[in-house]
């Protein structure tokens, strides 16, 4: 009789800030390799993690995968739209993915290519305590209790600055509302591996200081998920010392296979030496044995990878090292002469290289050279890229010598030009080096503004900015398919880059939507965009708080030696040990989006690095100034302009009209759109000023009270034995009363005015207590010109008597209706 074993549940907290943070497993999704249940008010994310024991086939990267699944259930919501179901990831579910794949994504076995899968889906939102920190760490503990070989633990928190004070996990709504400072750090028990951070014109020695603190509270929470791992952690398919062991040896073997059969039959020795040191798998096998197995061949497979490219390294710096190193000077060079250069020099050394062991099958004439194999030619070409590489930073960081020839602090060209596009309501163009963007922008309504509905309390957006990155900015062909997460993220970079100097919608009642088009790239095409789109918002008009430029820095150390690059391009950022993108004002810093690859960058470093960010910017910032120093005083000849109207708030009904039928009459008459607010205020979006004032004028109309001595042109709605009901509004009716048409007596008001007829009146009379408007005659509309109330009066006279009209018996109380000055009932706030 077989029996399981029920894994353990396990559960750690850890007090963070003031909050407790509190990790489960064992309890759900245990066919995922590492699940863990993160919670903290009543907030609660799933972090699975799931990988694969083979590494996929040809990969020349690391696959792995990161998905936040946002469920609307979390806060007890039901999602919009005719689906009612969660479809594409939301733009913050994905910015908290990439938030999750930057700082794991370095931290696995070099060589590392089997598939990887974390997932992260919400539970619980109480809206108060954020879940893209929780989904951080979840994400970190669950591939901690995996056998996936992850060498962290990382940790994430949030610093909130409140008050001139720092707040550790602030909640949504104090971050939301109060503080001016959203800073996401990322960080292992050693040092910090990410940082993300939106801030209102913070200074560099602030944001350090946070930095400290975050780390501080970090390796509380990588203790904690240790603690977890010892308690519920799976034994990891690749073990370090268990590698050692089998290198130690076993390593020899395989070089010697290597020396005698060549890189690609060489492989044949990882079975022979896995049979020899795990047991063979049978019906009787436990899971002992197969973890064994995989242990060992996991170990084999990093060696084998290892000792391959070892084996080529030598013969390939041997015989190319000084045409790799002359290869380094090629950056000066156009893209294409140095695509060329490159494409030649490897080529020829994947076909040229002397190898000391057997490398494919042997020509049959002696004079041809060996036709290599493929796993021998991707070997060559990956000893070729890492010598390359190392060649490169030798240069930067010992040499100091960039690969362009730049100094360490200089920035390349910088061109700015604005209303590049005549229609647009803003644009600019932004080029430094080979980086160019376009920044468009539109000025939309109120109304036009996005709405968003995810797990998080901004229900709407006035400001958005989005980023495109087609194939032809780098040379290349490609499928356009709507925007990558890449796209997004950098979006969201040059969105919070410019978002706290957006003036507020009392200051500039627009919804304002930036589009950057990246035309052409090498080297931050997100932090031009923030370059391009200040310019854009100062051609429009916008009245911003002040100009935001950015620079993207790098930094390179070998040993004790480092170099920090200011206005890093491709190499440098693809070569590099850490790459920071920094934007703001003069005053301070509003965005910041850093990766650190390595330990031991310390604060000194840091501060260095901030500091030489901040010349970079006020260099850029002077630049720009001198294409347009401040925001145009006037809004182009495009754009809708915006007046406004403040009515009695009792009123709004009056205007939307029943079903809208009022405001959207009035906003085809006039071509214009109408936002109405809570408050009364009402505003009108026109091209053309002179229809903003009639509709104005319109509006005032509708919901201004009748006076004594107002004159109104109404049409007659209804008439009676003792006068017409004229509709001075809509909603408004007045009676005119036979006696008030004209000096003289009238016998019957349709002897001189019929139903439809149009009139003008003055108001005579208010009752507003019985919602009376008499009025008194003009004159009428007839024929295309006017008839005075004395022609009337004739007409009267030559009309033919009518006969009386039997009135109906009166009621007990039933006073009658009508006389001098009267209105009937549906006088005053009538709705039609």
């Amino acid at each position: 009789m077989a029996t399981t074993t029920e894994p353990r549940v396990a559960t750690v907290s850890v007090t963070v800030g003031d909050q407790e943070l509190t990790f489960e497993s064992g309890k759900i999704a245990k066919q995922a390799d590492g699940a863990v249940v993160v919670r903290s008010g009543d907030t609660m994310v799933l972090a699975a993690a799931t990988g694969r024991m083979e590494a996929r086939e040809g990969a020349d990267f690391f696959p792995l995968t990161v998905d936040v699944e946002e469920r609307m259930y979390a806060a007890g919501k039901i999602p919009g739209g005719f689906f009612k179901r969660e479809g594409r990831a939301s733009e913050r579910a994905t910015l908290t993915a990439r938030m999750i794949d930057r700082p794991i994504r370095p931290l696995w076995p070099k060589g590392y290519k089997n598939e990887v899968h974390v997932v992260c889906t919400t539970l619980s939102a109480d809206l108060v305590t954020a879940h893209d920190i929780l989904c951080i760490n979840g994400a970190s503990a669950a591939l901690m209790v995996s056998p996936l070989p992850f060498m962290g633990p990382v940790g994430a928190v949030r610093i909130g600055r409140i008050d001139g004070e720092f707040v550790v996990n602030p909640s949504l709504p104090s971050l939301e509302e109060e503080s001016t400072l959203d800073l996401i750090v990322v960080g292992s028990t050693d040092a910090l591996t990410m940082i993300e951070a939106g801030a209102d014109e913070v200074p560099e020695a602030t944001m350090l200081e946070a930095f400290e603190l975050a780390h501080r509270e970090i390796v509380k929470i990588c203790e904690a998920q240790e603690d977890l791992r010892r308690q519920v952690g799976k034994e990891k398919w690749l073990d370090p010392e268990l590698t050692e062991e089998v290198e130690r040896e076993h390593g020899s073997r395989i070089q010697e296979r290597i020396a005698s059969d060549g890189l690609r039959e060489a492989g044949a020795v990882v079975e022979e030496l896995v049979n020899e040191l795990s047991p063979a798998l049978s019906m009787e096998s436990t899971e002992e044995d197969i973890r064994r197995q995989i242990q060992v061949r996991s170990s084999l497979a990093m060696i084998l990878e290892r000792q391959r490219l070892e084996a080529v390294l030598a013969p390939v710096r041997e015989q190319f090292e000084d045409e790799l190193k002359a290869l380094t000077e090629a950056e000066q060079d156009s893209k294409e002469l140095k695509s060329a250069k490159r494409s030649l020099l490897f080529g020829r050394i994947e076909e040229e290289v002397q190898l000391p062991f057997p490398s494919g099958v042997p020509a049959s004439d002696e004079d041809t050279p060996v036709a290599k194999d493929s796993i021998t030619r991707q070997f060559v070409k990956k000893a070729s890229e890492a010598i390359y590489k190392e060649l490169v930073r030798r240069k930067i960081a010992v040499e100091k010598r960039r690969p362009d020839g730049r100094e360490p602090e200089e920035i390349r060209p910088i061109a700015c030009e604005v209303g590049v596009s005549p229609r647009v309501h803003g644009s600019a163009l932004f080029t430094r080096g080979q980086t160019q963007i376009m920044s468009l922008l539109t000025l939309g309504t109120a109304k036009e503004g996005q709405r968003i509905d995810d797990l998080s309390l901004e229900t709407d957006r006035r400001y958005m900015h989005h980023y495109n990155f087609p194939p032809y900015s780098v040379g290349e062909t490609g499928f356009m398919r709507g925007p990558k997460r890449r796209d997004i993220g950098h979006g969201a970079l040059a969105q919070r880059a410019l978002e706290p100097m957006i003036p507020s919608m009392e200051d500039f009642p627009y919804t304002i939507r930036i589009v950057s088009e990246t035309l052409e790239s090498n080297g931050s095409s997100s932090m031009g965009s923030v370059c391009g789109s200040t310019l854009a918002l100062q051609d429009a008009g916008v009245p911003i708080k002040a100009p935001v430029g950015g620079i993207a820095m790098g930094l390179v150390k070998e040993g004790d030696d480092y170099v920090i690059l200011t206005d890093i391009q491709g190499a440098e950022d693809h070569l590099g040990d850490m790459d920071f993108k920094v934007a703001g004002s003069r005053d301070g810093i509003t965005a910041l989006q850093m990766d650190i690859k390595i330990t031991g960058v310390t604060q000194e470093i840091m501060s260095n690095a901030l500091e030489q960010a901040k010349r970079a910017r006020e260099f850029i910032l002077d630049r720009m100034a001198e294409t347009i120093p401040e925001s145009r005083t006037e809004l182009p000849e495009h754009a809708p302009r915006i007046s406004s109207v403040k009515i009695d708030p009792e009123k709004i009904g009056m205007v939307i009209g029943k079903g809208g039928e009022t405001i959207r009459s009035l906003e085809g008459d006039y071509e214009v759109q109408i936002d109405i607010e809570e408050d009364g205020t009402i505003l009108i979006y026109a091209t053309d000023g002179e229809k903003a004032n009639a509709a104005i004028a319109a509006i005032e109309g509708i919901t201004k009270e009748p006076e004594v001595g107002d004159t109104y042109t109404g049409r007659v709605v209804k008439t009676t034995e003792f006068g017409a009901f004229v509709e001075l509004k809509k909603g408004t009716d007045g009676l005119l009363h036979v006696s008030n048409v004209g000096p003289g007596r009238v016998a019957h008001i349709e002897d001189v005015i019929a139903r439809g007829d149009t009139l003008d009146v003055i108001v005579q009379e208010v009752d507003k207590d019985r919602g009376r408007i008499g009025l008194k005659l003009v004159a009428k509309h007839e024929d295309g010109g006017l008839v005075q109330p004395e022609e009337l009066i004739e007409r009267a006279k030559d009309a033919p008597p009518r006969e009386r009209e039997e009135r109906p018996p009166r009621r007990d109380g039933d006073r009658g209706r009508g006389g001098r000055g009267g209105g009937r009932g549906r006088g005053g706030g009538r709705d039609r």
